[in-house]
């Protein structure tokens, strides 16, 4: 869809500059859900630096007659709360699918430290034998078929990486939410040999305290 609508926008470019947030979907003859993207993208933001505020905007000039969608937008828009970065970053993610802002995990670090879990730095740094609770977001499932039903997942948050080992026992009794949750807890022990370090997990949970963050799709095995 983004390919069929770049000619638009290009075309509609070099006819003279846009003004407003009226001018995207009535200049370059975009529809409505193509312009809300924009404006959710923060595309728009010099027009309107507030995304729910360019966002109202563009709705009403998708919904605006053909012949008052070339007069100047001049309606007074109501005044909308600013994005904090939590939503600014789920925000980017529902739009692009990722977000130069920074990770999902980035705003919500304090919540998480508050309920004992550490980074990933931090687990990385744990030493061989200890247990470890750590949540993130998943972005990689993987089941052999020469690993006798074992499920190798790696979880991600600002500061890298954890890969866990969920056994089939410990897998089939967790499977819905191993293989649904996009931010997932793991308990487990570390096991560090060779510069290799990973969670061999007891259980899985959702860390119920924490606002469920943007992510991006995982890649996985089914």
């Amino acid at each position: 869809r983004g390919a069929a609508e770049w000619p638009r926008s290009a075309a509609a470019r070099r006819r003279g500059p846009l003004v407003s947030t009226a001018h995207p979907p009535a200049r370059a003859g975009r529809g409505e859900a193509a312009s809300m993207r924009l404006a959710e993208a923060g595309a728009l933001a010099g027009f309107e630096p507030n995304r729910r505020g360019a966002l109202w905007a563009v709705r009403g000039a998708a919904r605006l007659p053909r012949a008052r969608m070339r007069a100047r937008w001049e309606e007074r828009s109501p005044r909308f709360e600013p994005l904090d970065l939590f939503e600014s970053i789920r925000w980017d993610y529902r739009s692009a699918g990722h977000s130069p802002r920074g990770h999902p995990l980035e705003p919500l670090r304090e919540i998480l430290r508050s309920c004992r879990l550490p980074d990933a730095r931090t687990v990385q740094a744990t030493p061989h034998g200890r247990r470890v609770r750590y949540a993130g977001l998943v972005i990689c499932r993987q089941r052999p078929g020469t690993a006798s039903g074992t499920v190798f997942l790696t979880l991600e948050d600002e500061t890298g990486f954890v890969n866990v080992v969920a056994w089939s026992r410990v897998y089939e009794t967790h499977r819905t939410l191993v293989n649904t949750a996009s931010l997932l807890g793991v308990t487990g022990k570390v096991e560090a040999r060779d510069g290799i370090v990973h969670v061999v997990a007891d259980s899985f949970w959702l860390p119920r305290a924490v606002r469920p963050p943007a992510s991006a799709p995982s890649h996985d095995f089914h």
